[in-house]
């Protein structure tokens, strides 16, 4: 099959042929239509952002493709089926503490990685049963618009992580970002009473306001945190139960902190940016108040077949997204360039087939 490799740590991925995956029980082999390109990819393959990878490596987190083959022990999953493509593929011999990989972007090395490292800038995929999540009719079968089911997992995972419920109240980090913006419109269709999102320009944040209802509640940041604490208090004109991070990893480490200081007792901060820095918080907050701050690494298994059920119901939508940016196999270097470049809220480049 044809295939991108990164042969070595440079920018750039050498078209190639590459030996088909082979199947085996408990996996499938997908066809590959559509991989969305991370708006990253030059520096994790340089090494710039020092993500573990097994070499060689096709990359590609994430598709959008039609099920080729079934090992001998699926269910439901048959030839033809149109499926998302889970990249987030954890050990299955130890529920309780598994180690995780993201298919085709970070690799540290052992069992999951050998087997499973490659990604969707190839013809074909092997992937784990439960990672092949079937794509219902109702959907249609445009596969360059549903890659954006990945780019809305993601915060889908923090709020999950965060026990949110519908009529709460979200004070949404980084909202106006790659991640976080999508994290917008995920929160709404779950329910949120409010979401306050903060940012240095009113003029940014009222494109979401515009975009998505006054229900988005913009709050111009200061440079003072208890200023910021009242801020984010006012604009949510009640308790704010759940704080979601987002953050690019240049943000001042001093919004999180004032975020977290203007939860509600009990109220929980999910923590998803992975910045090289350190969170210094005050004791006496978090035990009065009885807060949980906690990490969330991607999103739980389940968490895929109840994001395409909110995009059945009409409530989360594809066409929020720009995905016109489309780039054969061959013209794969010139997508992860033009995906650094293009990176906005709503756009995804995609690799098609």
């Amino acid at each position: 099959m044809k295939a991108a490799v990164l042969n070595e740590r440079k920018v750039e991925l050498d078209v190639q042929e590459y030996p088909d995956p082979v199947l085996t029980p408990g996996s499938a082999i997908v066809k590959v239509l559509a991989a969305p390109v991370v708006h990253h990819y030059t520096a994790v393959f340089s090494g710039e952002i020092p993500f573990p990878l097994v070499l060689p490596l096709i990359p590609g987190c994430s598709a959008i493709g039609e099920i080729e083959e079934v090992g001998p022990d699926a269910h439901n999953l048959k030839k033809g089926d149109l499926v998302y493509v889970d990249p987030t593929i954890r050990t299955r011999d130890d529920p309780h503490s598994p180690e995780t990989i993201l298919q085709g972007l970070f690799l540290p090395p052992g069992s999951l990685s050998d087997v499973f490292r490659n990604g969707g800038f190839a013809e074909k995929m092997l992937v784990p049963l439960e990672n092949a999540i079937p794509i219902p009719s109702s959907l249609g079968r445009d596969a360059a618009k549903l890659t954006s089911i990945n780019r809305m997992l993601v915060p889908y995972g923090g709020l999950l992580s965060g026990n949110f419920e519908p009529g709460q109240t979200v004070l949404l980090l980084g909202g106006t970002g790659y991640y976080g913006a999508c994290g917008i419109g995920v929160a709404l269709a779950m329910g949120a009473r409010k979401v306050v999102l903060p940012g240095r320009s009113l003029e940014k944040l009222e494109a979401f306001v515009k975009k998505f209802g006054d229900r988005v509640v913009p709050v111009q940041l200061s440079e003072d945190e208890q200023e910021n604490i009242a801020a984010f208090n006012k604009a949510a004109d009640g308790p704010i139960d759940l704080v979601l991070e987002l953050l690019d990893a240049t943000a001042p480490v001093s919004i999180i902190r004032s975020a977290i200081l203007s939860l509600r007792s009990f109220g929980t901060g999910v923590i998803m940016s992975g910045r090289p820095d350190n969170l210094e918080l005050p004791f006496m907050p978090i035990m009065v108040k009885s807060l949980t701050i906690k990490g969330c690494f991607m999103y739980p298994r389940t968490a895929c077949k109840k994001l395409i059920g909110l995009m059945e119901a009409g409530l989360l939508k594809p066409d929020w997204f720009d995905t016109d940016d489309q780039y054969s196999l061959d013209n794969v270097n010139e997508a992860v360039q033009h995906a650094k470049k293009a990176a906005g809220p709503f756009n995804i480049t995609i690799v098609v087939n």
